[in-house]
């Protein structure tokens, strides 16, 4: 997950030009699904990636170029990422959480 702040954003309508390019091309480089979570706020996003894949390696190598992206994205001088975060979950983890 990535906390942005948009520079520039005088409306929702700037902010949505913002996330809604930056989730597109992440979807499209990464292979990720993407989603906005919010807030609404012109200067202010919460963004969410997830990916499958057959092995923890594979995710992690995914997580990275997703986090590379985001820097790369972030010095053309639209965003700022805020704070950012991951998580990645081997299957063996999630039929754990499931029996508990």
């Amino acid at each position: 997950m990535f906390s942005i702040r948009i520079y520039g954003a005088s409306s929702l309508k700037d902010r949505r030009h913002v996330v809604k390019s930056l989730l597109e091309r992440a979807r499209k480089r990464c292979n990720a699904s993407a989603a906005d979570l919010g807030p609404d706020l012109w200067e202010r996003a919460e963004l969410a990636f997830s990916c499958a894949g057959s092995s923890h390696l594979e995710m992690e190598q995914r997580m990275d170029q997703l986090f590379s992206f985001m820097e790369r994205s972030e010095a053309d001088g639209e965003f700022e990422v805020m704070n950012a975060s991951r998580e990645v979950f081997s299957y063996g983890d999630i039929q754990n959480r499931a029996a508990e």
